[in-house]
């Protein structure tokens, strides 16, 4: 094997493997929060959004929902703040081709009080269970 080709193989190999760690990294990261579920390619709604939330102090995840009670976990990157999210006058959708799915790469619009459009690109989408417990770090101990 020449030099050239074990360095391509070494390339590729650590490629693979960086690939890899990311993708664990972010299954152990939804694994902890025993509300997010398995990971969907697609969100495809009636005609609009029914309804969103926030987590309280996580940025950059939305919650949005598809029908009654059925919620899907949404990562965002962008400026897509927790507090944006809750003070949000309206979301929609902004997806290619233009339909009623959502998926990886598509914009979020939100526009919030202030009047201010937020654009979000979705990084990933997740089941969401609504009924599970919420780990402990998230409850409000106050009475």
């Amino acid at each position: 094997m020449s030099i050239k080709g074990l360095l391509s193989s070494i390339t590729a190999a650590a490629l693979m493997t960086t690939a890899a760690c990311a993708s664990n990294q972010a299954a152990d990261e939804a694994g902890a929060d025993p509300r997010i579920g398995a990971k969907v390619d697609r969100i495809c709604f009636g005609s609009t959004i029914n309804g969103w939330k926030d987590i309280k102090g996580k940025d950059n995840v939305v919650l949005l929902e598809r029908g009654v009670n059925e919620w899907y976990y949404t990562e965002l990157s962008g400026a897509c703040r927790s507090n944006t999210l809750r003070s949000a006058l309206s979301i929609g959708i902004d997806s290619m081709p233009a339909g009623g799915c959502v998926s990886k790469g598509d914009v979020i619009i939100v526009k919030d009080t202030p009047g201010f459009t937020h654009r979000c690109f979705i990084t990933g989408i997740y089941e969401w269970d609504d009924d599970a417990p919420a780990p402990e770090e998230e409850t409000d101990d106050t009475m």
